[in-house]
Order: structure tokens, then sequence, then C-alpha cells
């Protein structure tokens, strides 16, 4: 079986994924070429007074309904599914080569009877040189050239000497008639171009193709390092959160008085380096977050129900929203129970972190009111989430959700963080498919504080 598959090739899901998007172009190109060809046909009948043969009439005519046909074949095959993305199989590569095998044999005929040397259709076999160059590898377009070569040149000798039947439509002379130093200029010229063509297309193709193919590796070695690198974060922050906890803990045993009574304002320093070592801990499980988020290249997606993970969710942080004296509300507004197709734990990180964000950000006396409902077309789980906070300033929102990226109104109010709660969201709602957009100020706004709301789709199963 003949290697179709180009030398250097590092990356195959690229490679089809690039064959195919040529495959569709080159599919309605020929619709194009289709149209040209009928146009053609009614020039030359209606308008041109060229007399053609009753050759010339059926074989155009045949060729344009073939063309047709075998265009509407190849929509249907590579719409089908029939293409596989397999080396052993009908992949793309074999798919394009069929193509041009086609399509060639159609302008060897066509241009047959359109007078050979001295069709002007001749020259379009350049141009699937070139088309077969960018797709195909090189060895094998050289073979298809040399073929339509040597054929081309056998049906222009042939006819030059009388052996088959020659077919004209323009006032040219005929090949009969010509010199036969004069054909075989005209023919090398012809090859010349051809295969100076192919060289040039095909080297041209191929060196784009290898730097695409450096640029793949290199993208992956990039990845391959971020990886390494947020391993290195996650055990580093897990080895520096917890002497923290345990700093809170001897905290809260000297605030609740295990040392003996102390005073007010030893004990208002206390409470405050509880309430910084809590922040930093915050800060950390936020760093161990993302870095556990990126480095799920593959997630364990199951159906799961949306109600019984923000119970379980709301039942975790609750003591935040007292703690905070923030009025919490929850409704479930869907019309039917359905399930989504997704990670819990992920899930779960992404509705601690958006419900964490509303209370870090709306001050004491404030609401937070979180909805989960049907999207518009019904296909998807809506997740609004509103509060009365300080808000996003609208020309920031865009950059809200990059990583370590800080509102402007959060650095002025002095609110503790390092920017990569949203980033974890979004990160999560890519891995489900799902889409992400943040509306500030929302509804339930006021002069002081204008208040967020975020709304999240997911989609739901089947």
């Amino acid at each position: 079986m003949i290697n179709l598959i180009p030398a250097n090739t590092t990356d195959l899901d690229y490679l089809w994924e690039l064959v195919s998007e040529r495959n569709k172009w080159f599919i309605k190109l020929r619709y194009a070429a289709v149209v040209m060809l009928a146009s053609l046909y009614v020039f030359i009948v209606f308008f041109s007074g060229e007399k053609l043969s009753n050759i010339q009439y059926k074989g155009i005519i045949a060729i344009f309904i073939l063309t047709l046909i075998y265009n509407l074949t190849l929509s249907y095959i590579f719409n089908s599914g029939k293409i596989r993305n397999d080396i052993r199989k009908f992949n793309p590569i074999k798919f394009a080569f069929l193509q041009i095998v086609f399509d060639l044999i159609s302008l060897m005929v066509l241009v047959y009877l359109t007078g050979l040397i001295n069709s002007p259709f001749y020259l379009f076999f350049i141009f699937h040189a070139i088309i077969g160059s960018m797709i195909l590898p090189g060895r094998l377009v050289y073979g298809i050239v040399l073929a339509v070569l040597m054929i081309f040149s056998f049906l222009t000798l042939s006819v030059h000497f009388g052996l088959i039947d020659e077919f004209l439509i323009s006032n040219t002379g005929s090949i009969v008639n010509l010199k036969t130093t004069y054909v075989f200029l005209n023919l090398i010229s012809f090859w010349l171009m051809m295969l100076v063509s192919v060289m040039f297309s095909n080297n041209l193709a191929s060196a784009l193709y290898k730097r695409d193919q450096q640029l793949i590796e290199a993208i992956y070695e990039l990845e391959l390092s971020e990886k390494e690198k947020q391993r290195y974060v996650l055990a580093v922050v897990h080895e520096l959160k917890s002497p923290v906890s345990a700093i809170v803990s001897y905290l809260n045993l000297l605030i609740g008085g295990i040392a003996g009574e102390i005073n007010d304002k030893a004990k208002d320093i206390l409470l405050k380096m509880k309430k910084r070592s809590e922040e930093s801990i915050s800060l950390t499980n936020n760093i161990i977050e993302v870095s556990k988020v990126k480095l799920l290249d593959v997630i364990r997606k199951e159906k799961i129900d949306p109600e019984k993970l923000v119970t379980e969710v709301i039942d975790k942080i609750k003591d935040k929203f007292s703690g905070a004296n923030i009025l919490f509300t929850y409704d479930d507004e869907r019309e039917t129970e359905r399930a989504i197709y997704a990670d819990e734990s992920l899930i779960k990180i992404l509705f601690s972190n958006i419900i964490s964000n509303a209370i870090k950000y709306t001050p004491s006396g404030g609401k937070v009111t979180l909805k989960i409902s049907d999207s518009e077309k019904k296909d998807k789980l809506l997740i609004s989430l509103s509060d009365t906070g300080i808000g996003i300033p609208p020309d920031e929102i865009s950059k809200i959700s990059d990583e370590f990226y800080r509102a402007s109104n959060v650095k002025k109010n002095k609110v503790e963080g390092i920017g990569l709660g949203l980033s974890v969201v979004k990160k999560i709602i890519e891995q489900h498919d799902g889409s992400m957009k943040i509306v500030s100020p929302n509804n339930k706004s006021n002069k002081d504080n204008p208040g967020t709301t975020i709304y999240i789709e997911i989609p739901y199963v089947g």
C-alpha cells in the first residue's frame, strides 16, 4: 500500500484537519468550475459562431454532467463520515487523491475536444499541479504530473501525425499543419512549466508544513513545561498551606482562652492575625485549584443533578454569608429536572468560586442571589449569580477572567485577592463546552453598589 503521509509528520490530527479543509474548498471550487463550463457551452453554441462537431457537443455536455455528478457524490462522501482519520483506511489524503484524478481525467477529455495545445484550457493542468502540491506528498504529485504530461504529449503527437482525429474550437491552425519542431518546442515548454510549477509549489508547501509541525512541537513542549510548573506550584503551595493552617489553629486556641484571659487589645491583634492567615489560606486554595484545573487534560464527566450539587456547595459555605452579614437566596426555576454531563469536582469548584467572589465583593448588609433555570432553547442549564457588590467597571469586564487580573475598583477598595477565581471558572466552563457572560451594573444595583451578575450556561445531557 502506498504511504501518502508527508515526511516529517508529527501531528496526524493536524494533517487530517488541514487536508479536510482543503478538500472542502476543492469541492466548492468544482461547483464554480461546473458553472463556468456550462457558461462556456452556452457561449460557444449561441454567441461565438463556432461550429462544433457532434462529438464535441456531446462530449462537452457529458463532461459537464459527469463533473456535476461526481462532485455531488464526492460532497456526499465528504459529509457522510465515510472518510476516517486513519492511515490504513480511506482518509482525507486518499480522498484528495481521488478528487485530483477525477478532475485530471475530465480536464484531459475537455482539452482533447478543444484542441490540445490550441485549447484555451490546457494551462489548467498547471493549476491542478499546484493544488496537488498543496495536498499530496511530492513523489505522488510528480508521478501524477508525469502521467499527465505523457498522455497529453501522446495525444498531441498522435494528432500531429494523423493517428487520431483532431477537434478544434477556434480559427487557429491545425496541429497537423504545424512543423514538428514547433510541436516539440511547445510540448517541452509545457513540460518545463508543469515541472517547475510543481517544484516551487511543492517545496513551498513542504516548507510551510514543516514549519507548522515545528510550531506544533514547540507548543507541545511549552504545554509540558507549563504542566511541570503547575505540578511544582501545587507541591510548594501544599507545603505552605500546612504551617499557615497550624497558625490559625493556634490562634483559635489563644483567642479561646487556652493560655488564660487576654486583654481586648491583645485579642484584637490576634483576631487580625487570624483574619490575615485565613486570607492566606484562601489564596493558597485558589492557586491549588488553578493548578489542578490546568493539570486536568482529561476530565471525568458523568450525569450530575445540578440541584443536589448546588445544595452541597451552599451547605459548605453558608457560614460565610452569616459571618459577612449578607442575605443569600437560592431558587431553582427549571421546568424539568434534567442532568448535566460534567465533572462533579470541577463544577463544585466553579460554584464555590463564583459564590465566594460574590461574598468577597459585597459589603455587609448586601444581597447575593443564585438562580438555576433552563436556557432560552431549553438545551442548557442557565446559572445566574447576582450581587449588590462593588461591581466591575464596564471597560474591564472583558479582562476580568484573565489570570491575575484585578479590576481597578477592587484595588481601590483594598479587597484582598490575586485575581485567579474567575480564570478558574472560565477554564472549567471551557472544559464543559459552556459559556459565560458578565453584566455590571445589574438590575439589583444602586448608586453606591452597581452590582454584578454572572450568567453561565452548561449543556444538558442529550
